[in-house]
């Protein structure tokens, strides 16, 4: 089977297993990925596993185009699922394997599989690219239709830099929480101001009462 992958992160990586077994190409920037390109290509599939830009009509009307989102779909379409949803208070949410139409993550769902949202966002990216990897296998294998969403849309806003900031008011969880969602070299850390200082947490732990963490102190010009 021909597969193209379109990652515009470096998180994700498809496993040995699967690139041995299909004929595969990678996209990394939207402006690789083009019409031209994937009919050169000819692709049975094209997995998103993360990509920044809105992908093009003429591109998933054409090709068959599957989008990757963490929530519990239609609860958590939009920017920064996994934070958002650690917000929340959510614990697990699934992976979910959905055909990409013009309305965004509102496409009919492949299959989902469940992952834990605890530890820092680098573990949660680990668990998020091992279900990918099962999924894309499940869809090769046994190329299934897809179910329609079911339920209330609840869209997510995607979070800006500004949003790392770990506002005064919060709780021991809630500042634990505001630091590891963000915790991946992909990501701005989580950080605190202070007059002309700033200082960034990472590698948060909870210990009982108490957060041990990393932190770097710069001096803001």
């Amino acid at each position: 089977m021909r597969i193209a992958i379109c990652s515009s992160k470096n998180w994700f990586k498809l496993k040995p297993s699967i690139s041995d077994g299909h004929f595969v190409n990678y996209f990394k920037d939207e402006s690789d990925l083009t019409v031209e390109a994937l009919e050169e290509f000819n692709p049975d599939y094209v997995f998103f596993t993360h990509w920044n830009w809105i992908v093009r009509k003429e591109i998933h009307e054409n090709f068959n185009c599957v989008v990757f989102h963490t929530a519990p779909l239609p609860y958590g379409r939009g920017g920064s699922p996994i934070q958002n949803l650690i917000l929340e208070g959510f614990e697990e949410a699934p992976v979910c394997a959905i055909k990409m139409i013009d309305e965004l993550d509102a496409g009919p769902i492949y299959a989902s599989t469940n992952v834990s949202l605890a530890g820092k966002l680098e573990e949660i990216l680990l668990r998020i690219n091992d279900a990918i990897n099962d999924l894309i296998v499940e869809i090769t294998t046994d190329n299934p239709n897809a179910s329609p969403q079911c339920g209330e849309p609840h869209i997510f806003k995607r979070l800006k830099i500004t949003d790392n900031e770990i506002q005064t008011g919060l709780n021991l969880e809630e500042i634990y929480d505001r630091i590891r969602m963000v915790d991946h070299e992909d990501y701005p850390n989580a950080f605190i101001t202070y007059d002309k200082i700033k200082m960034e947490f990472s590698n948060a732990e909870l210990v009982g009462d108490t957060i041990e963490v990393a932190c770097v102190i710069k001096k803001l010009t």
